[in-house]
């Protein structure tokens, strides 16, 4: 009776719970053989597949073994004709693969040659250039800008100009800056 609680059976007696079960059963059992029926099919499918893959090797087999493979005297002379042939360029072949390779020998020693002179180039142009500027210093000269020089030169035309046209004021000015010179030297 607790069997039938479990199913959720409780309002059925065993006659009917029969033949639910004997339902059930036949329904399972078509079901299964509906599979079985299914599987065979695919058996047969699988061996004919494997009998025509069998089949079509055989054939197969049988046309490569019958091909002939051979060379014909013609085809003998004209290979010994092309051996000719090569041993007369053999040592033209040779040449020029040597041409080829000396040539790209040349052309990569020449790039490393110029890179490195090129390197060395730019680094004694550096010295020379520092030489040079140490030298103008020690002599007590300096390199100034272009444009620095000309305003320079223009206001130095200008002074010299105010001194001719203003001769005691110009004489004034002389004396100062020969005193402000005085007093820069002290300071050095």
């Amino acid at each position: 009776m607790e069997e039938n609680q479990n199913f959720g059976t409780e309002g059925l007696n065993s006659m009917e719970l029969m033949d639910q079960l004997k339902i059930k059963t036949e329904s399972l059992y078509k079901e299964f053989q509906s599979l079985s029926s299914g599987v065979s099919i695919m058996d047969e499918k699988l061996k004919r597949t494997e009998y025509f893959v069998e089949q079509n090797l055989k054939e197969l087999k049988e046309k490569v073994g019958n091909v002939k493979v051979g060379i014909s005297p013609e085809d003998l002379r004209q290979l010994e004709t092309y051996k000719d042939y090569f041993n007369h360029y053999k040592p033209l072949l040779y040449v020029s693969l040597f041409v080829i390779l000396s040539g790209w020998g040349l052309g990569i020693f020449s790039a490393l040659s110029g890179v490195k002179w090129y390197k060395e180039s730019v680094r004694t142009k550096q010295e020379i250039r520092t030489d040079v500027l140490q030298e103008i210093k020690t002599q007590g000269n300096m390199i100034i800008d272009t444009q620095t020089f000309l305003n320079y030169r223009e206001q130095s035309e200008a002074l010299k100009a105010w001194q001719k046209s203003n001769p005691k004021e110009g004489e004034s000015f002389t004396n100062y800056f020969k005193q402000y010179q005085k007093l820069n030297k002290e300071k050095k």
